[in-house]
């Protein structure tokens, strides 16, 4: 590497986080990366060459020493994201999760003023379950992608916490929004063909048990496990796109292609933080709802025992489905920054063991700001 020049890849991408091979990125003094101002040395200072595999103490410029992290290190690191810059993690998370709120509340209108003007029949009974059923596909789907452009926007906050910086809201937005189409387009890819399949196949057996043939029917539920084991076999062979997709600057194919080629002799231990971290949020997610949920059955029954008839029972349950969906949202705010974190950190973890990429953080982050705050 020649002198003054910061490790990093396309243009765009943040400094230290192209894929091997990759041309250097342009100076980013508005990112706060600085001038250079003295030569990158090819190799660290002894003080900070990051050997915590022979067990000397590695280099720690940010929330993660530079090593083969453990799960613990992962765990320690995302939590440290939240809690560093929480404006930023939250923020964007309350965001998201509004979207979505907002979206179900036009659904949720739509529905009823249907149901409100139309009449009855037949005909109509049957359109007003396909509406329904689209509702529901259309909420899940957007309820997905607002989780996969999350999960990208954030691991930018989280790969300038491994060097050492504390990115804003603002900084975030400024260097992300430009991904969110290909994150859109990662979405529809991961998503849109195992749920077709997959509806498709469960179609099959319904129709096999329905229809006399139990043979069909039980040639689809064989069908539809094996696709649910194929499709978490391939989940966790692609999990690193998000991240890899903003970091180093890749579309949609790219990104998983670089997924791919990180993944292999990693499945398991991928598997298993990604199983027990989802286990945590599960946790997290199951009081937090609780809470709530109880808090407003417990509020909603005071409300509505303070007055009598039918308006007293309407804002008793407006009270009690209130405190449900604001405990869902704040669930959820806290839940997905912390596994925007995990893959974000899981990525830089492949990275370091297949790429000795922790080489590179060293160099980067030395250029990147005061290692010291």
């Amino acid at each position: 590497m020649s002198e003054g020049t910061v490790p990093g890849g396309a243009t765009g991408a943040t400094p230290g986080w192209s894929a091997p091979g990759a041309a250097p990125a342009p100076e980013r003094a508005d990112v706060g990366y600085g001038p250079p101002t003295a030569a990158y040395p090819s190799v660290p200072s002894p003080t900070h060459v990051p050997q915590g595999w022979s067990g000397v103490p590695a280099h720690k410029p940010g929330i993660i020493a530079l090593r083969p992290l453990t799960f613990g290190d992962i765990v320690e690191a995302s939590f440290a994201c939240l809690r560093r810059n929480p404006r930023t993690f939250l923020g964007l998370a309350l965001l998201t999760s509004l979207v979505v709120l907002l979206v179900m509340g036009v659904l949720g209108l739509l529905a009823w003023l249907v149901v409100s003007t139309a009449g009855s029949g037949d005909g109509l009974d049957v359109m007003l379950a396909l509406g329904v059923t689209s509702s529901v596909a259309l909420l899940l789907f957007i309820s997905t992608a607002t989780s996969i452009a999350l999960s990208g926007i954030l691991a930018y906050p989280v790969g300038e916490a491994v060097l050492g910086r504390t990115a804003s809201m603002g900084e975030t937005w400024r260097r992300t929004r430009r991904f969110l189409p290909r994150l859109l387009g990662l979405c529809v890819v991961l998503v849109i063909p195992p749920t077709v399949v997959f509806a498709a196949l469960v179609a099959l057996a319904v129709w096999g048990f329905a229809g006399g043939a139990p043979a069909v029917g039980a040639l689809g539920v064989v069908a539809v496990l094996c696709l649910a084991l194929a499709t978490m076999w391939l989940g966790i062979r692609l999990v690193l796109a998000t991240p890899a997709l903003v970091l180093e600057d890749l579309g949609v194919v790219a990104s998983l292609r670089r997924s791919w080629r990180l993944t292999p002799g990693l499945f398991w231990r991928a598997f298993g933080i990604l199983f027990v971290s989802g286990l945590l949020i599960g946790i997290v997610q199951y009081v937090l709802s609780f809470a709530f949920q109880l808090g407003g059955m417990l509020l909603g029954f005071a409300v509505g025992s303070m007055g009598t008839g039918q308006a007293a029972d309407m804002v008793a349950g407006v009270v009690t489905v209130g405190a449900s969906v604001l405990g869902s949202l704040l669930s959820g705010v806290v839940t997905q920054p912390f596994m925007a974190a995990v893959l974000a950190l899981l990525y830089t973890d492949a990275r370091i063991r297949k790429e000795g990429f922790d080489l590179a953080l060293a160099r980067a982050a030395a250029g990147a700001s005061p290692i010291g705050r």
